[in-house]
């Protein structure tokens, strides 16, 4: 149906794995239908994924797609202006047998390069961190949503840090209009629960995101972990540091 959803596992759950398992199984299932010569358009090479994320993990990503499945074919689009461009484009001329299956780059290259984007259709989009466009008004929230894709995914710890509108912008990335515009989700939704408790409108918001969102917590996965501690250490700054 081309629902989307947030992967919302507490940090250091897996959420990487689950997403390269979806991904490699994807991708595999595709090309043995093609090998098999199944008519329809079951039998067509897919599209390639995109996947977004921090500029200080996409070249995590590259290793964890090389550790857990090498054969999945991975470009990490990173470099100077030129350099990104070239790969783009190369990855354009190239055929779907042959070209990348899966393209990984940063939010921040994403929004500078975004022309080389649109027009293009992948068959997944997938945020990570996707805190980050938690302000549906930044540039790197209005990029990612420009982009076409077949299915919608986010990946967050947190997909409510401070307010309801970070929830709304998220849902508007995986499923635009789900919760309608934000002036009438902040005039229906947000405002009652916010403002005046309304318990009713929260209870009708959580039936809506309950199908959409994947959440499990350290405690209920790894029981024989200790409490979390937590410990205060002071550090005094000293000589351009203090000063500054």
């Amino acid at each position: 149906y081309h629902f989307g959803g947030i992967l919302a596992d507490d940090m250091g759950l897996g959420k990487t794995l689950q997403v390269i398992a979806l991904l490699t199984a994807f991708y595999q299932e595709k090309t043995e239908q093609k090998a098999a010569g199944n008519e329809g358009s079951g039998s067509e090479l897919p599209l390639p994924s995109l996947i977004v994320c921090p500029a200080s993990l996409v070249y995590n990503w590259g290793q964890e797609f090389a550790r857990f499945s090498p054969g999945i074919r991975v470009l990490l689009i990173a470099g100077t202006a030129k350099e990104r461009q070239e790969q783009l484009e190369e990855q354009m001329r190239m055929e779907a047998s042959e070209g990348a299956q899966v393209i990984i780059t940063s939010y921040d290259l994403l929004k500078r390069d975004r022309e080389a984007y649109l027009g293009r259709t992948f068959e997944y989009e997938i945020i990570d961190e996707a805190q980050v466009i938690k302000n549906a008004k930044t540039q790197g929230a209005k990029a990612v949503k420009e982009i076409s894709a077949n299915a919608r995914f986010a990946l967050t710890g947190t997909p409510v840090e401070n307010r309801l509108s970070e929830l709304w912008s998220i849902f508007d990335f995986l499923m635009p209009g789900f919760l309608y515009t934000y002036q009438r989700f902040r005039e229906e939704i947000e405002i009652p629960i916010v403002v005046n408790g309304d318990e009713n409108r929260m209870q009708r918001l959580q039936r809506m995101i309950r199908p959409f969102i994947l959440r499990r917590l350290k405690g209920e996965v790894l029981r024989d972990l200790p409490a979390k501690l937590e410990e205060n250490v002071f550090a005094k700054l000293e000589g351009e540091q203090l000063a500054l």
